[in-house]
Parts: C-alpha cells; sequence; structure tokens
C-alpha cells in the first residue's frame, strides 16, 4: 500500500493533491501543523505501515519545515519526503543534506507536486525490494568485507587486488568501496581521480537510489567500479551506520560483487560493513602485535554473533623472517590461513604505482595465490567463459 502523509495547514491541500494524482493513485491523508501541535505530537501520527512518502508544506516557514524533514529523516528513515517552500540556496543546502527526495515552490502547478511525489514513491518502493528478506536475496551475490585489527596490514592492497582479480571473472560486476572514512586509500591503491567520494553520498542521503548510486562510483579499466573515501576526514561527517548500511544494500542490488576495504581497527564502520557481509577476510601480518590482535579480533567478533558466516584468514608477508611461521600463527590463531601472501617487493612497488599486482605481474607468486583464492567466489562456468585471463582457481 502506498500512502502520501501531507503536514500542512493549508485547507483542502490533501483533496486538490488526491485529484492532481487520479483516482489510482496513492491513499493520501493531511496532519495539521498547528501552534498546538509538537513536532513528535506530528512526527507521531504519521502513517506506519506501507510505502510512505511523507510532504511538507507548501504553508509552513522553512524553519519549522526543515525541523520537520529532520525528524522525519531520525525516526522513518524508510519514508521518502518532499519538500514545497521557496527553493533558496540554503534551503536546498538543508534538503540534501537531509536526504529530501524533492524541493517544488510553492506557486508550482499542482501537477509538477504530484510529479514529485509519484518519483518519491518508486524510491520508497525500489528501496523496500532492495532491503527485501533473506529469502528473496540471490545467493550467489557475496559481500567481502576486509577486516585488520592493527593498521599496516597491507588490507588495501589486498582489497584492491581481490576486487581486481574478481572483475577478470565478472568484469563490471564489482565493486569496491572503502570504508575508511577518515584515510581511506583506495583511490591511490587504484590510481585513480574520482569526481565524487563516499562522502558525497552521505550528504545526498535518501536521495540515493538503487540507480542514482551508480554516479558516486569511479570505473577501473580492469573493469570494477570504486567508491573512494573522503578527501578530508571532516567530510565524512554524515556518513552513520544507517546510510553506511543502506550503501552496502545499493551496491549489492548492482553488482555481484562487493569488496569493502575496512580501516585499521574495529571502528563503528567496520561493524556496519561486517554485519551486511557475506563473507569476512581476516588479515594479519606474521608480526607478534599483529597475530595477537587478530586472535583479539576473533574472540571480539564471536561475542557479536558475527560467526555466522564464512571467515577467511589472510596472512600478508607470510614468509617474512620474524620468528614466527605460517604453522605456528595459524595455531595461535585458531584458524586455518586460507590464503597466505607471500612478502614480496613487486607488490609493494604496484601499490605505490596505483597498480595491482594480479595485473601487473599475474605470474608471481602473490597473484597466483591471490586469483586461487578467489575463485572459490566465482562459479566455474564465468571462469570458462571469461577464458581465464588469470589462472583463478575453482575451489567451489
Amino acid at each position: 500500500m502506498s500512502i502520501v502523509a501531507i503536514i500542512s495547514n493549508r485547507r483542502g491541500f490533501d483533496v486538490e493533491l488526491r485529484a492532481a494524482l487520479g483516482p489510482d493513485g496513492p491513499d493520501i491523508g493531511q496532519i495539521p501543523a498547528g501552534p498546538t501541535a509538537s513536532e513528535r505530537m506530528i512526527i507521531e501520527a504519521l502513517p506506519t505501515g506501507g510505502d510512505l512518502v511523507v510532504l511538507v508544506g507548501p504553508d509552513l516557514d522553512s524553519g519549522q519545515a526543515l525541523g520537520l524533514l529532520a525528524m522525519v529523516d531520525q525516526q522513518r528513515p524508510g519514508a521518502a519526503t518532499v519538500l514545497v517552500a521557496t527553493p533558496s540556496p540554503e534551503v536546498l543546502r538543508q534538503a540534501l543534506r537531509l536526504g529530501v527526495r524533492g524541493v517544488v515552490a510553492p506557486n508550482a502547478d499542482l501537477s509538477e507536486i504530484a510529479e514529485e511525489i509519484t518519483a518519491a514513491l518508486k524510491s520508497v518502493m525500489r528501496m523496500r525490494e532492495t532491503f527485501a528478506g533473506p529469502a528473496q536475496a540471490d545467493p550467489t551475490k557475496r559481500v567481502l568485507s576486509v577486516v585488520s585489527a592493527k593498521g599496516g596490514t597491507g588490507k588495501t592492497t589486498v582489497a584492491a587486488n581481490i576486487a581486481v582479480a574478481l572483475a577478470v571473472a565478472a568484469p563490471g560486476q564489482v565493486a569496491l568501496v572503502d570504508f575508511d572514512l577518515q584515510f581511506g586509500d583506495v583511490e591511490y591503491a587504484l590510481r585513480l581521480k574520482p569526481e565524487l567520494t563516499i562522502a558525497d553520498f552521505g550528504r545526498a542521503g535518501d536521495r540515493v537510489d538503487e540507480t542514482s548510486v551508480k554516479a558516486f562510483l569511479t570505473s577501473h579499466p580492469s573493469g570494477v567500479f570504486a567508491l573512494c573515501g573522503a578527501a578530508t576526514p571532516s567530510e565524512a561527517e554524515e556518513l552513520d551506520g544507517t546510510r553506511l548500511a543502506r550503501l552496502v544494500q545499493l551496491l549489492k542490488a548492482n553488482f555481484r560483487y562487493v569488496v569493502i576495504d575496512t580501516a585499521g581497527g574495529i571502528d563503528d564502520a567496520s561493524l556496519v560493513a561486517m554485519d551486511n557481509s557475506t563473507n569476512l577476510l581476516l588479515m594479519s601480518s606474521t608480526d607478534i602485535p599483529s597475530v595477537r590482535a587478530m586472535q583479539k579480533t576473533t574472540q571480539a567478533l564471536r561475542s557479536l554473533g558475527l560467526d555466522d558466516r564464512p571467515w577467511h584468514y589472510v596472512l600478508n608477508r607470510s614468509d617474512a623472517k620474524v620468528g614466527l611461521d605460517a604453522d605456528d600463527i595459524a595455531e595461535a590463531v585458531g584458524m586455518p590461513i586460507d590464503l597466505a601472501i607471500p612478502d614480496t617487493k613487486t607488490m609493494t612497488m604496484a601499490m605505490n604505482q596505483g597498480a595491482p599486482i594480479v595485473e601487473t605481474d599475474p605470474r608471481s607468486a602473490a597473484a597466483k595465490r591471490i586469483a586461487e583464492f578467489v575463485g572459490q567466489f566465482v562459479p566455474r562456468e564465468e571462469i570458462e567463459q571469461r577464458g581465464r585471463r588469470l589462472s583463478l582457481g575453482s575451489k567451489r
């Protein structure tokens, strides 16, 4: 059921819009915003079922209208919002920040307002389908989060190489997203110059839908589409857990594979990434602090209930001579090593050049091991159809 809730004191506005939307249009109701009605009372009066669009205005002053929209954004994040107000630069800026679906001038034709309502309803319907339950999920799609309790393990390098290796078998079906919100390096790992970043997605809020999310991505020649990190730490302030979770679901709706590069350590963004992942790639290097951090990480993730999905232990610099060998590390952590990447200057040089080693030196030991690891996520028939430009394994 589709519902439009109008917050306005304009008498008969609901009747006018009902006529403009036609006999087959959504159900429409009007909630007055008089002097005795608090913002909370108004929000509590909103319908609780169906696909909801909340239209505010046109008779309210901009301060009151934006305050109500902020409450809707907080209390009813699944609703789409439309503002009828004079579209000044400040109003537009605030509306964008609050994820308003459209801003229409008070003197606009009713047909124009009806068009915005219709577009907003379509957006809500798409979001409902995107967030459909597990029974409707595509079991072939994967969301892979690359996680490390400590920085300096080569996590971004590995995430970029895994994404590019996946794109060999599935070009155009791989998204790489930078969840290191303040100091992300994905753009440098792939030598990209993004026009838009994850910070722009955060500012756009709920206006972004399954189609428009693609506009925030930057393409790489390998067939990977990347959503790069913010240019400065302060730009990522709009990215709370709800918006990050929504971002993952929007990308999953568009791509077969989503690879998430997280920040060093377990922060809120990392938890969102893991909670929305099908597979967790837990990384460490061979030094004792990194291995101890991995032990603590696995304990913490079990306590959070995140052991209900596959874990893959990725050991970087696996042959580094630091006193611990791979077998000792696996025993200490209590997990088998799924991907052991040897220590090589070639991989470091490739990272510094913004060229993943699976492209620049596919015959190297590191590239072959990454390709073999990635093969378990790619159906054999897809590997054969793509001609196997890399020697992807088939551990499915």
